[in-house]
């Protein structure tokens, strides 16, 4: 198991003496009990300093830095802020009046910097998040929180387990253990801890779909696995609530086809198709995610329509983001590698 993001989160003006410190005193903290985040992130409100702009862009820190409702952006202080690439932007989408805009806003910045911005922009559908995943991490409180890499660890667990109910057990304690860590670390650095966001979130050869194959009993993306991925998101909630694990966020399975291998062959071999994604929006929290789409701004329109017909149902905050590829086959992005383009 471990930790993905590290993630400083500031709900106000903060200087960067202040910013540099608290990183470098939190990263410290984590390696000297085991855990060096694999990446280190700060959020930030959108009063932020130029200088501190200037400072970490191009560090080894990822930020968000922009924070903003679809109908109020300014594309130029967008553009700006993107034209950094380890910056991220999370741009609140609340009715079907806006799609067009968020549509737009998407494509000008991949034709003005490249595939790679689409990665590094996130559509919040109903209401801003407090997470530490990127690119939907908005700062509501000021403190410290966490995010894990864990889809293999939480497989053995079901593998390993008679039923549902042992693994739940077994990851229950296994995560509250990793939280009674965290929490006293941080405080043992004058750092507020906010809390984990518990989402099972793949990296490439860790993939999610083993996991809810393994709950569904069947293949994914066949008739069942809604019922897998629902099942999964319910035991992550009980979790929390039967171990007292101090959570923030989303707290669900997340499908980011470009970070998954597995989900990118099925993409490829033409298995795993748009309709399916969209469809399972309504069951899971990121349901189209670093979803390489066909042509432009059309389908990017149909897909946040898609999203927000699927948020009024589900009444939970949605997460969208998509990289429209202009009739590309393969999208090639450094970060990620070459991403295929989803069939509709």
């Amino acid at each position: 198991m471990l930790v993905r993001a590290l993630t400083m989160m500031y709900d106000s003006v903060v200087g960067e003496k202040d910013v540099s410190d608290e990183l470098e005193i939190s990263v410290k903290g984590l390696k000297s009990i085991g855990f060096p985040p694999w990446t280190v992130r700060v959020t930030l409100p959108n009063e932020v300093s130029p200088s501190l702009i200037r400072k970490l862009c191009g560090s080894e820190y990822l930020f968000s830095a922009y924070h903003g409702s679809v109908s109020d952006v300014k594309y130029e202080g967008l553009r700006e802020i993107m034209k950094c690439g380890n910056s991220f932007a999370a741009l609140l989408l609340s009715e079907q009046g806006e799609v067009s805009k968020a549509s737009e806003l998407l494509v000008r910045l991949v034709t003005d910097l490249g595939f790679d911005a689409a990665t590094r922009i996130g559509f919040s559908i109903g209401g801003y998040v407090e997470t530490p995943y990127y690119p939907l991490s908005t700062s509501l409180r000021y403190g410290a929180s966490i995010a894990l890499r864990y889809a293999d660890t939480a497989l053995q667990a079901f593998r390993g387990s008679a039923n549902l109910g042992e693994a739940s057990r077994r990851l229950g304690e296994t995560l509250k253990n990793v939280d009674s860590i965290m929490g006293s670390t941080f405080r043992n650095l004058g750092i507020p801890y906010l809390g984990i966001d518990l989402s099972l979130s793949p990296w490439m050869e860790e993939s999610v779909v083993p996991l809810i194959e393994h709950v569904s009993g069947v293949s994914f993306p066949r008739t069942g696995s809604a019922w897998g991925l629902k099942t999964l998101n319910n035991m992550l909630i009980n979790i929390a609530k039967t171990y007292d694990i101090k959570t923030l966020g989303f707290n669900e399975v997340m499908l980011p086809v470009g970070e998954d291998n597995t989900l990118m062959r099925l993409v490829r071999d033409g298995s795993l198709r748009l309709p399916h994604l969209t469809f399972l929006t309504a069951y899971c929290l990121v349901g189209v995610d670093m979803v390489a789409l066909p042509g432009g701004r059309e389908e990017v329109e149909n897909v946040l329509k898609d999203a927000l017909a699927a948020h009024e149902v589900k009444k939970k905050t949605l997460g969208v983001r998509v990289i429209p590829s202009f009739d590309e086959k393969e999208v090639v992005i450094p970060r990620f590698g070459s991403i295929p383009v989803i069939s509709t």
